[in-house]
């Protein structure tokens, strides 16, 4: 029986006078028109860029084992990510799938909402396999995350958010193009695709992450999964646009490690722009049980300067080589368009974090 009820996840102006309007003379108005002149021929980067913000992202995956053995971990997850949210300027925590472990028992989903419960930063979810009895039970899971059974595409900050529930094989070509057109459409610059399972341990895709690839990216991507034991990052060039694949899974402790389940780990991505425009994103994991540490903090995107790219201003594992001329301060589709020219975006495998 699906409960019926589910705690909520949680001008004036003064008038003045300028003592230069009063007078006529030579000295005066030469005084005018330079000043007039200096902000006509600003350079565009002073004009048009706004102020840079910096704001971070929690991804998290396959916390289940939490949910059956270790509801106390469960709630220091989100109670140490609520304690770092000033800190990190947390926006969002993006879990992608398998919140439980059976997706038909109250208790589990009950120390989920717990758990969540404990933070006031805005939860996203999607649905895992477990959640969802393998994408034929959705009752709970949507009356518990607060999700929709339906794939969905939002917004988080300066991306576009796609939330893609867990499927066997791959979504319909009517489905693509649905998510396609709403991204295509879409004037934020970056995007954010959460899917389940997208790939392999081996870092396969999966038939699912086989036509993401082919049909959903028409932007510079982030693209979080989990399902599959592993943890890594890495970045390729998709149709012509950098793509950031990750993958987060702890449900038994460190990959490799003893086979723990109470652990509690996930990926931070902070992000800086401005005037709406991604210009750098950094990744590293943070531990969060049974010891507070966080993994080093890597460069996973940076958009180069306009007119060139001095020394340190793109990450190592990137070719150097000049951007074409005529692109304006703020246009980003030129500037990547440039990029791939100049095969910036080689495709990188085995960058771990």
């Amino acid at each position: 029986m699906i409960p019926s009820a589910v705690p909520a996840p949680a001008p004036h102006h003064p008038s003045f006078s300028n003592p230069l309007t009063r007078s006529s003379g030579p000295v005066l108005r030469l005084l005018l028109l330079a000043t007039l002149l200096s902000c006509i021929f600003l350079p565009a980067s002073v004009q048009a860029a706004g102020t840079p913000v910096t704001y971070s992202i929690v991804h998290l995956s396959d916390t289940q084992n939490l949910a059956t053995y270790y509801p106390g971990t469960y709630n220091l997850t989100f109670s140490y990510l609520e304690s770092q949210k000033i800190r990190y300027n947390i926006s969002a925590i993006i879990i992608t799938g398998d919140l439980v472990n059976t997706w038909n028992k109250k208790s589990e989903w009950d120390a989920y909402i717990r758990a969540r419960n404990h933070t006031t930063i805005p939860v996203y979810t999607i649905a895992g396999n477990h959640d969802v009895d393998y994408g034929k039970q959705y009752g709970y899971y949507t009356r518990y995350s607060g999700e929709p059974e339906t794939n969905y595409v939002t917004t988080v900050g300066d991306f576009d958010l796609v939330g893609i529930n867990y499927v066997k094989t791959s979504l319909s070509p009517k489905e693509f193009s649905r998510i396609r057109t709403a991204l295509a459409n879409s004037s934020r610059s970056q995007a954010i695709i959460a899917t389940h399972w997208y790939m392999e341990k081996n870092r396969a895709l999966s038939p699912l992450g086989k036509d993401i690839a082919k049909d959903l990216i028409v932007k510079p991507t982030l693209i979080l999964t989990g399902h599959k034991h592993a943890d890594f990052v890495q970045k390729k060039n998709i149709s012509g646009f950098p793509v950031i694949e990750d993958m987060t899974n702890y449900q038994n402790g460190l990959p490799g490690g003893n086979g723990d389940k109470n652990y509690s780990a996930g990926t931070l991505y902070a992000v800086t722009s401005a005037d709406g425009q991604v210009s750098k994103i950094t990744a590293q994991v943070i531990h969060i049980y049974p010891q507070v540490f966080s993994g080093a903090e890597k460069t996973v995107f940076e958009l180069p300067p306009v007119g060139g790219s001095p020394a340190g201003t793109i990450p190592s594992n990137l070719s150097s080589g000049p951007v074409s001329a005529g692109c304006a301060e703020m246009d980003v589709i030129c500037r990547f368009q440039n990029l791939v020219e100049h095969g910036w975006w080689a495709t990188e495998s085995g960058m771990g974090i």
